[in-house]
């Protein structure tokens, strides 16, 4: 069984195999691996974090594989495990708990089996659920409003995420809209929902506008490449009051 002896060694190749796309073989290991560890009635917190991990993959690889009602299965199955390891948890290491991935990460991955499995409307109320959970959560809202097409209606919430989200930020070579405190996207496909969005928000348009402009700003040298984190460091450069010596 693919040496199940150690499962956090089975769980390291499995990511790897993942990575390299070998798909099939993940979709083979992460069933063993799960159903391993589901018969085990008496898992520890250490046991049932990686059993999270391995259903989270296996959703993951079936969505794929184009193994969508396995996949939606499997999603319903990651939910109810999570729960069990943040009770565990909560009990015996709370410490841990802001060790795991974090619950927007997951549902926005349940949303994207939905939306893959082409249950738009599932999918719509997970990344809602994301959004709720990470307040200003571009990744969700884009997702969002990916899964309604032209015809979306949340276009100007992803909107008001962006502009609290601030400046235009560039990061090996690619633009980035990047939250502090939530999960962002690359440039392209968040001006794509701006400019082709039917109902053509005011707010749509204006941070489209925006974003472009601080795009050849920063090309320009006009604006820091990530304005942000060059305010930061002004922050802490010593201001001398000339007066003092005097």
């Amino acid at each position: 069984m693919f040496g199940m002896s150690d499962p956090n060694q089975t769980l390291s190749q499995m990511l790897r195999y993942f990575d390299e796309g070998r798909h099939e073989m993940v979709e083979v290991m992460a069933s063993e691996f799960t159903s391993m560890l589901l018969a085990n009635k008496q898992r520890d917190g250490a046991t049932q974090a990686l059993l999270v991990k391995g259903i989270r993959i296996l959703a993951e690889v079936l969505s794929i594989r184009n193994k969508h009602k396995l996949a939606v299965q499997a999603t319903s199955v990651l939910l109810r495990e999570r729960k069990k390891l943040e009770k565990i948890l909560t009990q015996s290491a709370p410490s841990l708990l802001k060790k795991l991935t974090p619950m927007e990460q997951d549902l926005r991955t349940i949303g994207h089996v939905h939306a893959t499995a082409g249950k738009n409307s599932k999918a719509k109320k997970f990344f809602m659920k994301a959004n709720n959970v990470t307040p200003g959560n571009i990744a969700a809202l884009l997702a969002l409003c990916q899964v309604d097409g032209t015809k979306t209606k949340h276009a100007n919430r992803l909107a008001a995420a962006v502009e609290s989200a601030g400046p235009v930020i560039l990061e090996n070579g690619e633009f980035f809209i990047r939250p502090e405190h939530a999960p962002g996207s690359q440039i392209d496909p968040i001006l794509a929902v701006f400019e082709t969005c039917e109902r053509q928000h005011p707010a749509c348009v204006e941070q489209a506008l925006r974003i472009r402009k601080e795009c050849d700003e920063i090309a320009s040298g006009i604006q820091a490449a990530n304005a942000r984190l060059q305010s930061a460091m002004d922050s802490l450069t010593p201001r001398h009051d000339y007066h003092q010596y005097s």
